[in-house]
Order: structure tokens, then sequence, then C-alpha cells
């Protein structure tokens, strides 16, 4: 399997299915003392290392998954 980056569960949304904060996607907000707020990113990254936890992955793991990728790419044109 290979494992999407940061950004492209970010542009999906589905880094959203990772966040605690956000009961894994079922809201867009979350609840503080003051109310709901708006998650705009602010727990993306703590849901980024949960993915990568689920998936026995690492950073550099996903680095070289997606290096090697555009390598195959640039082979097939």
């Amino acid at each position: 399997m290979i494992l999407k980056t940061f950004e492209e569960m970010c542009d999906d949304e589905s880094i959203c299915k990772y966040c605690s904060a956000t009961d894994y996607g079922e809201h867009k907000s979350y609840g503080t003392p003051d109310g709901q707020v708006f998650c705009e990113g602010s727990w993306c990254t703590e849901a980024y290392e949960t993915y990568l936890d689920e998936n026995d992955g690492n950073e550099n793991l996903v680095k070289y998954q997606n290096s090697t990728k555009l390598l195959n790419k640039e082979d097939f044109n």
C-alpha cells in the first residue's frame, strides 16, 4: 500500500477520518468551553501522525514511496 502524503490527505479531506477532535470526520468543528470552533486544520498534524501509526508508516517512507512513484511515472513517458 502506498501511503498518501500530508498534502494529499488534506486536499481530499481524507485526513479527517483520523482526527479525534472532529470525531474522526463526523464533524467539521470541535467543542471548547467557549462553544464550537471550526477545525480549519488545527489538528491535521496529529491526525496525520495517527494515519501513519495505523498504517505502520513514517514520513521517510512516504517520501520514498512518492519519489519512487514519480520515477516510475517518468519511465513510462
